[in-house]
């Protein structure tokens, strides 16, 4: 015996006791109150006498009976079809998610009993969610394999060849192998960063220090390379003591930094700090071309790039934007993109001062 065949037989016996108990409360009420008033009002005993139950009577009785019996299973079959059709299609798409096909949904006619309409509604909410994450872990671990496979085949192929005497052990092999590693150090930091839960977790140091300072070294950090490609940066930069981790915001700069380095053409940054209503901000612009609008949603996501992106600069894998979105979640604060008129992107991070 199935579930639904359970439930509906449950149903329709609460149903039906409930009919029959209140066909048997009106019997008796009526009973007890008529004999009472035959008992108290003067001449009632001798009108009673004439009022005995007859068999027309008990007929009567039994016919309402019966007929309110069957009109009770009538209501009881349509509606516990009503419950259980809806309630059936979610077991059953559960049983299916729970075997592994998440393209499970929950399909009947919709159902004039509201709770139950928001409940296949909600379960096939749940479902979409449950796939979309499924597909995004699949091509999160897709892209983990792919980043991590060029640097390790190049230690296995370079070591490989130092074993078997291919290689002259010297200095400049030895840096270029410290350089795969320290690639693979910051990748593996990356992914520690991103897989965090909105920043949750993630470990900060912060103290109050001036952030013009802090800026300042960041830039100093990339100027020769902006010397190099002919970079124009003009700075508004103010004082500004607030609390924030150095080293993570330096981290930040230098991810926006060396995309303005590999994507800008307009080879002119325009860098600002401030206090705003949603508290600090370092404000990042540079001449363009900025990102296409179809690819705003996905700009922070691990692993996102447009085709101009992989176009310009085919060794990146995508994290950086995830990077510092994860680090400015951990100060409590966001980063944001806009897209100015002029095609200009700005980037603005932003977080509060406790």
């Amino acid at each position: 015996m199935n579930r639904e065949s359970v439930l509906s037989r449950q149903i329709l016996t609460y149903m039906m006791l409930l009919t029959f108990t209140i066909i048997a409360i009106s019997i008796l009420g009526s009973w007890f109150f008529y004999s009472f008033i035959l008992d108290h009002l003067p001449g009632g005993a001798a009108a009673g006498e004439d009022e005995q139950m007859t068999l027309w009577d008990w007929v009567w009785i039994g016919t309402a009976t019966t007929i309110s019996l069957i009109f009770a299973v009538f209501l009881t079959i349509k509606l516990s079809s009503r419950i259980l059709t809806p309630l059936n299609a979610v077991a059953s798409s559960l049983k299916k998610i729970s075997q592994g096909q998440l393209d499970a949904r929950a399909y009947c006619a919709s159902s004039r009993l509201g709770e139950i309409n928001h409940l296949v509604m909600d379960f096939n909410e749940m479902a979409e969610k449950l796939q979309t994450l499924d597909m995004q872990r699949k091509s999160w671990n897709a892209a983990i394999a792919h980043e991590l496979r060029t640097p390790v085949t190049i230690l296995r192929g370079r070591l490989q060849g130092l074993v078997d005497g291919v290689f002259e052990p010297d200095p400049v092999l030895f840096n270029n192998l410290l350089r795969q590693t320290e690639g693979l150090t910051r990748l593996i930091e990356d992914l520690r960063v991103v897989s965090s839960d909105g920043g949750a977790g993630y470990t900060l140091s912060k103290s109050r220090t001036d952030l013009k300072g802090t800026i300042q070294d960041a830039l100093d950090t990339f100027m020769p390379e902006f010397k190099r490609n002919q970079f124009t940066i003009k700075t508004a930069l103010r004082e500004q003591h607030c609390v924030f981790d150095p080293l993570r915001i330096n981290q930040c700069l230098a991810v926006l930094f060396d995309n303005a380095l590999h994507y800008s053409t307009s080879r002119t940054i325009i860098v600002k700090n401030g206090v705003s209503d949603k508290g600090n901000y370092i404000l990042i612009q540079d001449g363009g071309p900025g990102i296409p609008e179809a690819f705003h949603d996905f700009l922070f996501q691990p692993f996102q790039r447009d085709n101009g992106a992989r176009a310009l600069n085919p060794e990146g894998c995508g994290l950086g934007l995830s990077v510092v979105k994860a680090i400015m979640l951990a100060h409590g604060g966001d980063v944001t993109y806009t897209l100015s008129k002029q095609n200009h992107s700005i980037f603005k991070l932003t977080w509060p001062d406790p």
